[in-house]
């Protein structure tokens, strides 16, 4: 029997059904198919086709992955470079800093805080506007989705008072223990929300290392705190050996003639004598009739407590809102692709909006802090040239922290679809390891206990870990 293909006005015959030769398997007949010479030269060109192309879409995959990793490698390399700036650029605040790189020689932390945060926004937009175009950024914000500017804009000026938790935490748990609990909140919660949003885009692999990752963070964060804590103890109890060598200790005799009664009509400082003790060392202690009791001090100990965690919370959640806004904005990114911009600056158009809103909660706060500590007049008190190198050195600062920020976003869009959750713990991780090493450099850690020096260098392992698994996970 003949067996023809029709196609159109086109018939080929294919080749010859013998039925029966083979015999029959069960309830179906086994065919034989025998192909004619012209339809057996096709059938071997169409083969040789399909191999041809199978090998050419292989091919295609390959190099599609390779540009995949070549593209995530890169990422990894700016995010590196962003948590390097990130821990870099305040440098210039810090009193232990080399008198070359230090702006407060005249002026105060809120003088130095006011005018970087005054120039920041405008470098910041300079810079976007020249790379980007003034009419492509209209053309992005005309086109993008009033929701996402509204989720970026609310999102800033949360992150802006962020700065202002953060330097609360700061201030009542010390640097150590308020920059490590700010810093586990920043990254659980950049990381976490990204991975939530993006979830479908990631592997089991990419999910399971970047939760590793950025425990590893939070543990390198815990580790530095201890550190920290361990030193500053270290420290205050030499302050108070030494303050106890150098203070006269009363004899026995000195104190027994304070004991005595007072003549008559004589003053005694508001202090009775029953409220006075001579103790066998030597030394007099006073105890005031009026003084707390254990348990309300306890609680009193207790609420203070509560109230520097709530600020170190606070800081941590706020921080992170810049994260948010890039998440929940993330729209952006692909309108600023359709009007043209590239892909490494696709992001840019999100931190302008990002820096002005950012503007207002630390010019508040650093104008509250000028106003209270009478620094205003701070700003005209120093000599030409001390004015003019802490300016540059603020200039400085309003450079490198936009270029933290962009180097995130350029890492956030080069490392994929979920970049923001790889991302997000490299760069924190990064910041604190750069700050640790900053803290040596500047002989922070000169004197310190043996324990406290062995933390921060197992703190130091811990982070570079973190970087090393997220980098790792990110291909996968």
């Amino acid at each position: 029997m003949k067996l023809f293909l029709r196609v159109g006005k086109h018939t080929l015959q294919l080749g010859y059904i013998t039925l029966g030769l083979l015999g029959v398997v069960g309830d179906r007949t086994k065919v034989k198919l025998t192909l004619t010479p012209r339809c057996a030269s096709r059938s071997r060109h169409l083969v040789s086709h399909h191999n041809e192309r199978r090998t050419s879409l292989r091919g295609v995959v390959v190099e599609a992955s390779s540009l995949r990793a070549m593209s995530a490698a890169a990422g990894v390399v700016a995010a590196i470079a962003s948590g390097l700036a990130n821990g870099s650029w305040n440098v210039p605040t810090k009193s232990q800093a080399p008198r070359c790189l230090h702006a407060g020689e005249v002026w105060k932390w809120e003088n130095i805080w006011f005018l970087f945060n005054a120039m920041l926004p405008f470098i910041n937009t300079a810079f976007v506007v020249a790379v980007v175009g003034a009419e492509t950024l209209g053309t992005i914000y005309g086109n993008a989705e009033s929701s996402e500017l509204w989720a970026i804009c609310a999102s800033s000026l949360l992150w802006g008072f962020g700065g202002v938790g953060f330097g609360q935490a700061v201030k009542r748990c010390g640097i150590a223990l308020g920059t490590s609990i700010c810093m586990a909140v920043i990254i659980a919660l950049g990381t976490a929300l990204p991975a939530i949003v993006e979830a479908e885009n990631l592997t089991t692999a990419q999910a399971v290392g970047t939760s590793v990752g950025a425990s590893l963070g939070i543990v390198g964060f815990a580790l530095g705190a201890k550190a920290g804590l361990i030193r500053d103890a270290g420290a205050a109890a030499e302050a108070e050996a030494e303050a106890e060598a150098k203070a006269k200790i009363l004899s026995v005799e000195d104190a027994a003639a304070a004991a005595a009664p007072a003549p008559a009509g004589a003053a005694n400082d508001g202090i009775s004598i029953s409220e006075v003790g001579v103790h066998a060392g030597g030394e007099m202690q006073v105890t005031s009739g009026a003084a707390t009791t254990t348990a309300d001090a306890a609680a009193t100990r207790r609420r203070i407590f509560a109230a520097d965690i709530a600020w170190c919370l606070l800081g941590g959640v706020l921080s992170s809102m810049l994260q948010f806004a890039f998440v929940f904005g993330g729209g952006l990114v692909d309108v600023a692709r359709d009007a043209g911009v590239s892909k490494v600056a696709a992001a840019m158009p999100i931190w302008l909006l990002c820096f002005l809103g950012n503007a207002f909660g630390h010019l508040a706060y650093s104008c509250a802090e000028l106003t209270s500590n009478d620094a205003w007049g701070l700003f005209a008190s120093a000599d030409r040239k001390t004015t003019a190198k802490s300016s540059a050195l603020c200039v400085a600062m309003a450079v490198g922290m936009p270029f933290h920020i962009h180097t995130y976003g350029i890492a956030a869009v080069l490392m994929g679809d979920a970049g923001a959750v790889f991302a997000w713990p490299v760069v924190m991780s990064s910041t604190v390891f750069t700050a640790q090493l900053w803290s040596v450099f500047l002989r922070e850690w000169d004197g310190a206990p043996r324990e406290a020096i062995r933390c921060n260098a197992a703190s130091l392992v811990v982070l570079v870990s973190s970087v090393l698994v997220v980098s790792v996970c990110s291909f996968y």
